[in-house]
């Protein structure tokens, strides 16, 4: 879908939609205001006080793909298409670690 009728409410459902599909999967997911932070609770820990690996995902049109929405990483790379939440759910997975 290229064009949302609500950019807001399609960004939304969204992360509503790959946020069940994580916690399905045994990641810990907290909507946060235009994002969601995703964390893998198994994950060993890099230091003592960040016990836990995770990112912020966003929503966002890609200009280099006709303003789709894509999902990002909080460092800007491009996951997958919004539309494609089982290509986000394995990208995520494959950089974050697959919950135990």
């Amino acid at each position: 879908m290229n064009e949302p009728g609500n950019p807001a409410m399609y960004v939304y459902g969204r992360l509503a939609a790959l946020g069940l599909c994580l916690q399905a999967y045994g990641f810990t997911v907290e909507h946060v205001a235009g994002g969601l932070v995703v964390r893998n609770p198994s994950a060993p820990r890099r230091r003592f006080d960040q016990p836990v690996v995770g990112d912020t995902i966003r929503c966002l049109p890609r200009a280099d793909d006709g303003g789709r929405y894509w999902f990002f990483t909080s460092w800007r790379q491009p996951i997958a298409e919004a539309e494609r939440v089982a290509d986000a759910w394995a990208v995520i997975g494959g950089y974050l670690g697959t919950p135990r």
